[in-house]
């Protein structure tokens, strides 16, 4: 309330001589911006950075699977998958592997491929293998935007060209874009494709051609490459190459998720006369008896072999699956086992294989196995928990230091799910008073810019008035302002002033002083008075009454310079010279000739 109290007050005070409509306006146009910067919004760190091949990010995109997509300068494509960073790059093993490692650009298209635009080409990633394959098409060009338009199609652009691919990679069309440097791609909200040159020119696809639009950049596009990530988070990357989402207040913040864990009661399990002790169980899906919430078949391991108990009967599955530590059903009937030496396997169709890729490395235990409501597993050892995607075959880790209860809610990389543990060097945008005061330091330099241009103004329209008085000048234009015509020389208490002056014309050493006890008042208020009125100080309002004086002396040509100069109260003739030139463009000597 403060800070709104003290805008009002000095807009009051330097503003009350301004119309009332155009100061509204000037306020609505300097605070709106103002206002709408103060919004809250935080910016989140992204994860793993510090694992980039190289600092300096060029653009960064979410994929349809969750993966975050680095372009680097130097360092090619880094790929974060909420566990580590991967790296695609030419090194001295793999030569060939990228156009260069210089990466400008990034599209995903199709929920599969990864365009790749480098400093010298393109190059196309397949995610089902991982494989790349290079764009012969678009040679040694520096590919500086890709998009994928609503339709599949893939649209690049290189030099001076823009390629267009089938939704499979094939070429499909070339359209030259003339003699200029085109940049930024673009489709519109009805599926045309809009270009943009380095110099500002707008082209788009018109009949199967380039079309020159406009020279200039038009605000109804939007040629900005800011990617989203699958919350509607915007990805930025800014001119010295960091990288960083942008998230508004009323959103979760970067690594705000759900819970992938089930409840614990889903894996209690009820088991009346086995033959031994269990080191796991596991039911099959739809086996649950009606009413009594116990599994009417039950699987499980006895530390030798695997054993089945279904309407009260036992037989042994497995007979040789020694050291198994926990066990689960996923919802396809599939068996899934996992031993104290950490290997994986599953049972199907009379058949035991062993999943190399999900079984741990490190030869740790696993004491607990289950799945999630995605079809994932979820494995458990002591110092560690892994989400296993099976389908995609992806495997994520969160480490376990110490003691307690854990949950799994840092791997996952869909919508509503963690990439990372949070990072402590959140960045917020500061708060709104801190706008406030900005916006009130803004509104008082412009309201004292503005009064400056008032004094300039006025001061501008008195000497006017007194050149007018000695030599008549031409009528305004009609389209002039109304104010500019209207008299400066009506104000009594001017008039006034303007005659004590003249009263000791011919006194050189008649001073602000003598003229504040001759108008009756103090030296400040005849400072404030004088100053409205004219836009001058009084030391120059004095000088210019003498300045007008003379003009009219010259005029009448009975007197010589040299006694106009100390009929005027002027000192001397050089300085007399000085000041009627500053005034009037043309020294005493040319007006008398004039």
């Amino acid at each position: 309330m403060f800070i709104r109290l003290l805008i009002c007050t000095f807009a009051a005070f330097f503003f009350k001589k301004m119309q009332r409509i155009s100061f509204i306006i000037w306020l609505f146009i300097v605070m709106f911006p103002i206002v709408g910067w103060a919004q809250d919004e935080q910016q989140l760190s992204l994860p793993r950075q510090e694992q980039l091949s190289c600092g300096r990010v060029l653009q960064v995109i979410q994929d349809s699977e969750g993966f975050l997509w680095y372009a680097t300068e130097g360092g090619g494509v880094c790929r974060d998958d909420g566990r580590q960073i991967l790296v695609f790059r030419s090194d001295a093993e793999h030569p060939d592997l990228l156009c260069s490692n210089d990466v400008a650009s990034l599209a995903e298209a199709g929920g599969r491929y990864i365009i790749i635009g480098t400093f010298h080409g393109a190059n196309v990633l397949d995610k089902s293998d991982y494989s790349i394959r290079v764009l012969d098409e678009v040679d040694d060009k520096r590919v500086d935007d890709i998009i994928v338009t609503h339709d599949g199609h893939w649209w690049l652009t290189a030099n001076k060209k823009v390629y267009e691919y089938s939704p499979d990679g094939q070429l499909l069309n070339v359209y030259p874009g003339g003699d200029k440097y085109i940049f930024r791609l673009h489709e519109d909200q009805r599926g045309s494709v809009w270009c943009v040159e380095w110099e500002g020119g707008i082209l788009w696809l018109e009949d199967g051609r380039l079309v020159q639009v406009t020279t200039e950049w038009p605000d109804s596009i939007n040629f900005n490459r800011e990617m989203t990530d699958l919350q509607g988070r915007r990805l930025m990357t800014d001119v010295f190459g960091n990288s960083y989402a942008l998230s508004s207040h009323e959103q979760q913040s970067w690594f705000s998720g759900s819970i992938l864990t089930r409840p614990v009661a889903d894996s209690v399990r009820v088991a009346r006369g086995l033959s031994a002790r269990p080191t796991a169980m596991a039911a099959p899906p739809q086996s649950t008896k009606a009413g009594t919430g116990e599994k009417d078949e039950l699987w499980f391991s006895t530390g030798k072999d695997i054993r089945v108990m279904k309407q009260g009967k036992e037989e042994v599955v497995l007979s040789d699956t020694k050291d198994v530590s926990a066990m689960t059903f996923t919802s396809d009937g599939t068996l899934w086992l996992a031993t104290i030496f950490g290997t994986l396997m599953t049972y199907k169709d009379g058949e035991l294989v062993t999943d190399e890729y999900g079984s741990n490395e490190y030869g740790d235990a696993v004491t607990h196995i289950d799945v999630d409501n995605k079809g994932r597993l979820l494995l458990v050892s002591e110092r560690y928990i892994r989400l296993y995607d099976t389908v995609h075959q992806t495997l994520r880790q969160q480490n376990i230091e110490e003691e307690g209860v854990y949950q799994i809610e840092l791997q996952e990389t869909q919508p509503g799910k963690r990439w990372s543990q949070p990072s402590e060097e959140v960045v917020e945008r500061m708060p709104g008073w801190v706008w406030w005061m900005l916006a009130a330091l803004v509104l008082i330099l412009s309201a004292l810019v503005g009064y400056i241009w008032q004094l300039k103004r006025q001061r501008e329209r008195f000497l006017a008035a007194i050149k007018k008085e000695v030599i008549p000048q031409e009528p305004l234009a009609d389209n002039q302002h109304a104010e500019e015509q209207q008299p400066v020389m009506t104000d009594e208490w001017l008039q006034k002033a303007i005659d004590v002056v003249e009263q000791h014309i011919s006194d050189d050493n008649y001073s602000v002083e003598q003229l504040a006890s001759d108008m009756c008042m103090s030296r400040m208020t005849l400072y404030r008075k004088i100053q409205s009125a004219t836009g001058q100080k009084p030391t120059e309002f004095i000088r210019t009454i003498r300045l007008r004086r003379a003009a009219e002396l010259l005029h009448e040509g009975r007197l010589t310079i040299t006694e106009i100069t100390y009929d005027t109260g002027f000192s001397s003739v050089s300085y007399f010279s000085r000041c009627f030139r500053a005034m009037y463009g043309v020294s005493p000597t040319q007006w008398v000739k004039s």
